[in-house]
């Protein structure tokens, strides 16, 4: 009994040293990991700012282009100073890539992008000069040079861009693999630990797990809508106040397309809201097909839908809605049944409905009741100017 007592407490220290141990080293394991965690959030984080930067950029650029070119064809002051400002706009957003690049970005195609990038602010900035000097022919020769240097810059900006979006992914990919090294490791650590530990681990997964979700979840829904992929109400409405600006700094016009389906409730009455589902994403993939790519078309919400037509006037606007509306008339297919339903629109203009948001949509809103009311299956102009003929088109038959 006396030589029992001395073995069992060996043991016992033998085991507790052997879970301190290992508690130890999982310790180490587990705070090398978060570092290199941490270390390949940080390396996203500046990858998706060098991203921002060059939207902005690709943004500035295509502006720089359009205002050489305007001014290449009028001369008017106003639109050389606008050349100016989206020169200083392009040289700054360069500047901050240079920067990140100087400070070991890695930036495949930067240096191309930024060579091709000055040579259209020079040329845009001589297109002032040029058409003083020597008339509105050579400006616009200068123009279109602008405009095939701005083509060539866009190449060189998407192929930084593929080189980021893929430096993004792998990052992503690598932060998952830490993740689930993490799990592992603190699993182990469960099977050596006391039952308080295990509570700790429980609480830790849960709180890790909730992150991981609601990131993810954050990260799409707080721009898109998952069950059409489109753009939801909060993108839309920073999409419509970008464009408010852009319209007010440079006086140009653009539209307000909402709309909704006619006989939606009865898809979901008969076949159900998975039906329901499926109608709304081939809605939202015809309506892409309907739009340009400069255009935004999202879902507001249940089956109504916005969209917003840049440096489109009413005519133009009347046309993307009768393409829309008729794309949207054909049979809807669904698991053995075939839906047919149509379209309502409603079209708002700024500046002549509305200098805001809410004057827009309340607008278009009320254009879009009245298509409802004159018979469904129509498009309405919120104000329709004198030399345009009705707003309101044919009803289905």
């Amino acid at each position: 009994m006396m030589r029992i007592l001395p073995s069992r407490a060996r043991l016992a220290g033998i085991g507790l040293a052997f879970a301190a141990l290992t508690i130890a080293a999982l310790g180490v394991v587990v705070l090398l990991d978060l570092d290199r965690d941490a270390r390949v959030h940080r390396e996203v984080i500046l990858a998706q700012s060098d991203k921002d930067h060059l939207h902005a950029l690709r943004a500035h650029l295509l502006e720089l282009r359009s205002a050489a070119r305007l001014g290449a064809r009028t001369g008017d002051a106003g639109t050389f100073r606008l050349i100016e400002r989206r020169a200083a706009d392009t040289e700054t957003e360069l500047a901050a890539l240079e920067r990140r690049s100087s400070a070991g970005a890695d930036l495949p195609g930067m240096a191309a992008l930024a060579s091709t990038s000055r040579m259209l602010v020079m040329h845009a900035r001589s297109v002032a000069e040029t058409r003083n000097v020597h008339g509105a022919e050579s400006a616009t020769l200068l123009a279109q040079r602008a405009e095939a240097l701005s083509n060539d810059a866009s190449g060189a900006l998407d192929a930084v861009l593929s080189s980021l979006t893929q430096r993004i992914n792998e990052r992503t990919e690598r932060q998952l693999e830490v993740g689930e090294r993490l799990r592992r490791y603190i699993t182990g650590l469960l099977v050596v630990a006391t039952a308080v530990l295990g509570g700790l681990y429980m609480g830790y997964r849960r709180v890790q797990w909730r992150e991981r979700e609601a990131q993810r979840r954050i990260e799409y829904l707080a721009h898109f809508d998952t069950v059409t992929g489109l753009p939801n109400r909060a993108l839309l409405a920073d999409r419509l106040a970008q464009e408010l600006a852009r319209a007010r700094r440079s006086g140009s016009v653009f539209a307000v397309l909402l709309f909704d389906l006619d006989g939606f409730k009865a898809v979901n009455d008969t076949w159900g809201h998975a039906a329901g589902d499926r109608v709304l994403a081939v809605v939202a993939e015809r309506a892409r097909k309907c739009v340009r790519a400069s255009d935004t078309v999202g879902r507001l919400g249940g089956d109504e839908f916005l969209a917003i037509l840049p440096e489109t006037v009413a005519a133009g606007a009347l046309g993307v809605a009768e393409k829309l509306r008729a794309s949207l008339e054909e049979p809807y297919a669904l698991e053995g049944a075939v839906a047919h339903l149509s379209a309502s629109l409603g079209i708002s203009l700024y500046p002549a409905n509305g200098d805001d948001s809410e004057a827009l949509q309340r607008a278009a809103d009320a254009a879009l009741y009245a298509a409802k009311r004159d018979g469904k299956n129509r498009t309405e102009l919120a104000s329709a100017p004198q030399s345009l003929p009705e707003a309101g088109q044919k009803s289905a038959a």
